[in-house]
């Protein structure tokens, strides 16, 4: 079954990216993977105590979160850009906070 999508147009570089309308459970559990395995823990005693956490682990989770939601993206002149760390690093400022906005909701909706 295809998920929905939805098509948005980013303001500065022209780029048009087709996003899933929603996350996959297994998608939500690989970004939220990510904040998990950025801590590292030593045992005290019988409880274990928090050591040191990888501090890049937002931008991280940020990067997956994009990753897993854009379908495609295709440029000015209708060619299609690779989904990748390194394109959406290369965007302006404006236009990944405008992708991001455009997100699923990584938490699930209660009922």
């Amino acid at each position: 079954m295809e998920r929905p999508t939805t098509d948005i147009e980013l303001p500065i570089s022209g780029i048009k990216a087709t996003l899933f309308t929603y996350y996959l459970r297994g998608d939500r559990k690989a970004i939220e993977a990510i904040m998990l395995e950025s801590a590292r823990f030593e045992q005290v005693g019988d409880k274990p105590k928090l050591k040191k956490v990888d501090a890049t682990y937002r931008a991280k989770m940020e990067d997956k979160a994009v990753l897993l939601a854009v379908k495609k993206m295709v440029d000015k002149e209708g060619k299609e850009v690779e989904v990748s760390i390194e394109n959406i690093d290369n965007l302006p400022e404006e236009d990944f906070e405008k992708l991001q906005s455009s997100l699923p909701d990584r938490q699930p909706k209660k009922k």
